[in-house]
């Protein structure tokens, strides 16, 4: 309030001021915790563990890439959660990489939304570090894309006890690995790692790693090669 407030209207005003800053506090005690870049206002930046110097921004553009589902380390991510995860990846890589093609068929549009037959297909192409020549042909001669893109993620939840609306409060963090696979030669071009933290009020304990998906897979794609 300014100088110009009578002092009739000061209790009034500062009786309110304080139910504002309590508000507030309260407001901002609820906001879910995406990490410290989100707080500090910096973008995320993901660990680059390999980068070949010959790989550039032309390379994806006209290579295309293929997204492969997503492949968990615990068996408690269903396919619901697994079909998120991997149609987050697509929003993130066409939010941030408009010029990169994402090559797919339908069998493979199928084992993105959680068709458990056609995913177990295309989650062999992890095995031996995604990398086994005879896998690669068998996926790329039908995707038509050099580029397989891999992630391989870890998710945990920490409850910390009951909250307010008798929910709990959960501390979760989604972890992984991104990797380009280059098809014709079954070389990883591309590797970074990432790890996303976030808490707040939830009812529900059972994993929801879809809800670090977007902020998450984009700290990826806007660290591959861009252009010049």
């Amino acid at each position: 309030m300014n100088e110009m407030c009578s002092a009739s209207s000061a209790p009034s005003s500062t009786y309110l001021g304080r139910l504002k800053r309590a508000a507030s506090m309260l407001f901002i005690a609820a906001m879910p915790v995406l990490g410290l870049g989100a707080i500090a206002g910096c973008a995320w930046k993901p660990t680059i563990l390999r980068a070949d110097p010959a790989l550039t921004s032309k390379d994806l553009v006209t290579g295309r890439i293929t997204i492969m589902p997503v492949k968990f380390d615990t068996e408690k991510v269903g396919p619901r959660e697994r079909s998120l995860m991997a149609a987050q990846f697509i929003r993130a890589t066409r939010q941030n990489r408009q010029d990169i093609p994402i090559a797919s068929n339908a069998e493979h549009d199928r084992a993105l939304q959680g068709a458990l037959a056609e995913e177990a297909k295309f989650l062999r192409v992890y095995e031996e570090g995604g990398t086994d020549p005879s896998r690669l042909a068998e996926l790329k001669s039908a995707l038509d894309a050099r580029y397989f893109v891999l992630s391989r993620l870890h998710y945990e939840q920490a409850v910390h006890g009951a909250g307010s609306m008798g929910g709990n409060t959960v501390e979760s963090t989604l972890s992984g690995k991104v990797s380009l696979v280059d098809t014709t030669t079954g070389a990883v071009v591309w590797e970074g790692e990432f790890s996303s933290t976030r808490s707040g009020v939830d009812t529900q304990v059972d994993p929801h790693p879809s809800a670090h998906a977007l902020p998450f897979f984009s700290t990826f794609v806007r660290a591959w090669p861009a252009q010049p």
